[in-house]
């Protein structure tokens, strides 16, 4: 992210008396800046002036709450357009700054932490290192959510475009919940893509005599004497409802890898169970 620099407006006059409250000094932003804001940058000012209250005294709002609002910020906005967003929000925290309508330098606690910045993209990292295994049934799935999820983005923009039409863009709940939905539809997007990119189909036939990703087994509690079938597949692909299970589940990371006859002991909520391999597809 480049550097921001601390620059005057240029229209002078109406700096003479702004106002310490955050949404009038921000009206005043928005009638000063050298460059006329965005609808973009307008509607990420407008949604932090309100998590912080619109009716603050700026002198009131504090670097901790700034902390907070980045976290915040974080969780809803994509990768793809968190480091301009970021940009927007800061410029508005140095105008006040410059200003003197406060002493701190709120901007400096804007700080989008990697642990909570573009969430997808970090699952798309992590599995760039390790492969990801989907049954043939599993990937023409994915690409199926991936087919009706690129279907919305035309109706999305349309409510988006329709949202802005409706009035003030800082004051426009309908336009914040259409452009949040549309942000999640896009990292979802993102997430599928980069999933089937580095998928592969695994042989579902060639099972060997352990468990592997992909395998259909049988187990048995003994205790119980009740029977239970599921398919082994990667997280990506699970589905406890169709039977198919994590490799990282509970049951899933204790078949992994056995053999037919073997006894597992599973860690369960209500405590460990032991199962009995009794069959495998």
């Amino acid at each position: 992210m480049s550097a921001l620099k601390e620059t005057k407006p240029e229209n002078k006059e109406a700096l003479n008396n702004i106002p310490d409250n955050i949404n009038d000094a921000f009206q005043v932003y928005v009638q000063t800046s050298s460059r006329k804001l965005n609808n973009v940058a307008q509607q990420e000012i407008g949604r932090m002036i309100r998590w912080l209250g619109d009716k603050r005294t700026i002198s009131g709002i504090t670097p901790s709450e700034i902390g907070n609002y980045s976290d915040e910020f974080a969780k809803r906005t994509s990768i793809a357009t968190v480091s301009q967003k970021v940009n927007y929000l800061k410029k508005f925290l140095l105008f006040l700054k410059l200003n003197e309508l406060t002493a701190l330098n709120l901007a400096s606690h804007l700080r989008m932490k990697k642990s909570n910045v573009g969430k997808i993209t970090k699952k798309l990292e992590e599995t760039k290192r390790e492969e990801i295994n989907l049954t043939e049934a599993g990937y023409k799935d994915l690409e199926k959510q991936l087919k009706e999820l690129n279907d919305q983005r035309p109706r999305l923009a349309e409510e988006v475009r329709n949202a802005i039409k409706d009035g003030d863009i800082r004051e426009n709940a309908p336009l914040d919940a259409a452009r949040e939905n549309q942000d999640m539809v896009n990292s979802k997007i993102h997430e599928l893509e980069g999933i089937l990119k580095l998928a592969t189909i695994i042989d579902e036939s060639n099972t060997g005599d352990r468990i592997q990703i992909g395998s259909k087994v049988v187990i048995v509690n003994p205790v119980s004497e009740n029977n239970y079938e599921y398919q082994l597949v990667e997280p990506n692909e699970a589905n406890p409802l169709v039977g198919k299970i994590s490799s990282v589940s509970p049951v899933g990371s204790a078949i992994l890898g056995r053999r037919l006859g073997e006894e597992v002991l599973v860690k369960t909520p209500g405590g460990e169970q032991t199962f009995t391999i009794n069959e495998i597809k």
